[in-house]
């Protein structure tokens, strides 16, 4: 990993509207035609045609880039193409399609298979927002995942993507920040990440997704757990770190999430009483819901 240098940018310059632009701007200034469009197409709806403005599009990475290195011109430069780099080698454009087309054994065909493999027992997947739009990233922590670490990554990317896609779709691209909600009832050690598989993902969420993450919830954390924490989480940098809330039973769930959330749109073990439904029907959500739709959303609804 890159480590953040040191100098950059003060605080207010680099969180003031005018600089971030102009910084951006610069960043784009400096990629190849190539890279600017790979850049405009982490945006799910220009990818499909949704949303057609490619500066537009490729402007908003850099801008997350450009904030996240707090004004650092050429570490964000580095870290945006690095991110372009990798979304490439990890297959981000075959993900979108591979649950909607085939290709006889192809590329696609494979990345489907390594993608079921992480996330087809219900461990990962996308289901309800808070009332600000964003998706909720769903990890339910008892559920199997995979030994292999390279299928294990593509699955962890693959809903991550999906949680973005959503986000977007349903905030018309003005909010770019999702939620994570770990799900850790019934849960036992074995059921936990080894640090090998937690490094590896926790360095693609902080080098190539940026200004991404709203907040994670640990909810109904048993106290084994917190030990791991203890363990895992100096791996983790310091903004990414404060946006983890551990919530523990009811009165907390509804004290935290029963303003920000409303029943109809969350799972009963976010919020007591949440109307989604308990569990995702895994092969529906991969196979019939489309890639920016949420399980439990109807793609026929103005809504």
């Amino acid at each position: 990993n890159i480590q953040k240098a040191t100098m950059g940018k003060s605080k207010v310059e680099y969180e003031d509207p005018v600089v971030i632009e102009e910084g951006a701007r610069k960043i784009l200034s400096e990629l190849s035609d190539d890279q600017v469009e790979q850049a405009a197409k982490s945006s799910y709806a220009y990818f499909t045609g949704n949303n057609p403005d490619r500066e537009e599009c490729a402007l908003a990475m850099a801008k997350r880039h450009f904030v996240a290195d707090k004004g650092d011109h050429d570490l964000a430069l580095t870290r945006m193409k690095n991110a372009i780099n990798f979304f490439d080698k990890i297959g981000v454009n075959e993900m979108r399609r591979c649950f909607s087309e085939s290709d006889n054994g192809g590329s696609l065909d494979k990345m489907r298979k390594m993608i079921e493999a992480d996330v087809a027992a219900g461990r990962l997947s996308v289901c309800g927002r808070d009332i600000s739009g964003r998706a909720i990233h769903v990890v339910v922590c008892r559920n199997k995942i995979t030994d292999d670490l390279d299928a294990l990554l593509r699955g962890h990317i693959y809903m991550i993507e999906r949680t973005i896609a959503i986000t977007e779709r349903r905030t018309n691209g003005k909010v770019e920040k999702s939620i994570v909600a770990y799900d850790f009832s019934d849960v036992k050690p074995s059921h936990a990440l080894s640090l090998k598989s937690f490094r590896a993902i926790g360095a693609a969420l902080q080098d190539f997704y940026p200004e991404r993450l709203h907040c994670t919830y640990m909810i109904d954390v048993p106290n084994f757990f917190r030990y791991l924490w203890n363990l895992f989480s100096p791996f983790l940098d310091p903004v990414t770190k404060k946006k983890v809330v551990f919530v523990n039973g009811e009165v907390e769930k509804e004290k935290l999430f029963g303003s920000i959330m409303d029943e109809k749109d969350v799972m009963p073990y976010i919020r007591p009483g949440g109307k989604m439904l308990a569990e995702v029907d895994m092969p529906t959500f991969l196979y019939k819901v489309p890639f920016d739709y949420g399980f439990g959303e109807d793609p026929n609804s103005s809504c």
